[in-house]
């Protein structure tokens, strides 16, 4: 008896799992008598957790591709040279267009860069349309769209026309629950690119995952990578082993393994750390990251094995500054940026 009983619960097991996912794509009514009484406080926002303190709930399940997201914003500085200008003017509510201007930069062999193009967000936050064009002949273009409460359908395409090999066009669709992730991904750059990822949640502060990409090179080439993401409190651990061809030898694979802890000493200070080291090379690195952050400026900076110091200073609401050095080439980079915003309307708060 036992036996039948649980082989008849499989089935209506999946079939619930199923019906989740299914009932994802339709945004969920929330009754008023559903919401608990504890939600409310007489000051009105007494239940919301105090500032600096972690929030007590379990932090939704990340993709695969940003188990690192911490460190990535730590590493992925916006560092530039020579001089730049950020303008951006509100045409309505929710249409911003922006410019982007760089003069005596190496970035081109001209010295010069502009680039323009609309930013479009929807009254719900469920549609973003980003685009820009430059130039040097560069189209960019960006979409999100949130499909009910899970799902979010991505497109991207990179166009240029004096450089056909830098011609992108990318499409994906993502799925985040309450204890998993999945990704699915369709590219062409020259040649076809399709990709998987898949998270699952083992314990409330431990996830794992990996992913899979196909390239139709050489009959069919893959790359793959699995990996943890750990987290607890103001701690943060990510590891990723890849497998990838190996360009100089063909039929071989190289590895290599990533390492990175991130540490939130504070709410406006963030330190972190990376070790890599890739087999058969034997090839090592560290890298050592921080930013502070205040209430409209942000300051980063990054310093590697390689010989490389990078530093980036902005000031949302004003002057930026950007220096990168690199002591094995002797390559030294200097930049200052200038942010103009368009006017606060009388009574609105700065952003």
């Amino acid at each position: 008896m036992e036996g039948s009983t649980n082989a008849s619960s499989r089935p209506r097991r999946s079939r619930l799992g199923m019906g989740r996912m299914l009932q994802s794509f339709f945004p969920r009514v929330v009754k008023a008598e559903e919401i608990p009484k504890e939600t409310f406080s007489a000051a009105g926002d007494a239940a919301a957790p105090p500032l600096g303190e972690p929030s007590k709930g379990p932090e939704p399940p990340s993709q695969f591709e940003m188990f690192s997201k911490e460190w990535q914003q730590l590493s992925q500085q916006d560092n530039w040279d020579g001089f730049r200008i950020e303008a951006q003017n509100k045409v309505t509510d929710h249409l911003m267009a922006s410019h982007s201007l760089f003069l005596g930069t190496q970035l081109r062999e001209c010295g010069y860069i502009y680039q323009f193009g609309p930013a479009f967000q929807s009254r719900d936050q469920r549609t973003v349309l980003v685009a820009r064009a430059g130039l040097d002949g560069g189209v960019n273009s960006r979409a999100v769209q949130k499909l009910g409460d899970c799902w979010e359908l991505k497109g991207s395409s990179n166009s240029h026309l004096k450089d056909p090999q830098r011609n992108m066009h990318e499409g994906s669709l993502e799925y985040t629950g309450s204890e998993m992730t999945m990704a699915a991904k369709l590219a062409f750059q020259g040649a076809w690119l399709m990709g998987g990822a898949f998270t699952q949640r083992i314990a409330p502060s431990l996830q794992l995952g990996g992913d899979l990409t196909l390239i139709g090179v050489n009959g069919v080439t893959s790359i793959g990578q699995i990996g943890l993401r750990w987290g607890a409190g103001k701690d943060i651990f990510t590891a990723a082993l890849s497998r990838t061809p190996d360009p100089r030898l063909p039929g071989t694979q190289s590895h290599e393994c990533r390492l990175q802890y991130v540490r939130k000493i504070s709410d406006r200070l963030m330190l972190g750390s990376e070790f890599k080291f890739s087999h058969p090379d034997r090839e090592s690195g560290l890298s050592l990251a921080y930013e502070y952050t205040f209430r409209q400026a942000r300051i980063q900076g990054l310093l590697d094995t390689d010989g490389k110091v990078s530093c980036s200073v902005s000031d949302f609401t004003g002057f930026g500054f950007s220096g990168m050095i690199d002591y094995a080439r002797g390559d030294y980079k200097f930049g200052v940026m200038m942010h103009v915003l368009p006017q606060q309307e009388p009574g609105q708060q700065p952003a």
